[in-house]
């Protein structure tokens, strides 16, 4: 459930208006792509190397598909969590836009 109670500061309205301007596409890819996805895959890849061969720079087994691999699925579930922060974003922006203009008190 999510939690509509919560007020966003003019400091963070001013934030989010200026990560509007830059557009969906620049924060899915900056923010869920390579920030998210960008850590996932660098730490769920060394947490493997390390768990299976006990080194971190082990190339033991077929680490070039790994690699590719790891880096496919990361870059497609960084673009999910991406677009899905974008929205959750945008809805609580619109909630917020609407009970200010309500109430009389647009920043």
């Amino acid at each position: 459930m999510r939690n509509t109670k919560n007020t966003w500061t003019p400091q963070r309205l001013a934030e989010w208006e200026r990560t509007r301007a830059r557009g969906k596409r620049r924060f899915i890819w900056t923010h869920g792509v390579l920030l998210w996805g960008g850590f996932m895959f660098v730490f769920s890849t060394v947490f493997f190397q390390h768990q299976v061969f006990g080194d971190v720079f082990s190339t033991q087994g077929n680490l070039p598909f790994r690699l590719m691999l790891g880096a496919l699925v990361w870059t497609f579930v960084g673009y999910l969590y991406g677009r899905s922060k974008w929205q959750r974003n945008e809805q609580d922006y619109a909630e917020q836009m609407q009970s200010r203009n309500k109430n009389g008190s647009i920043s």
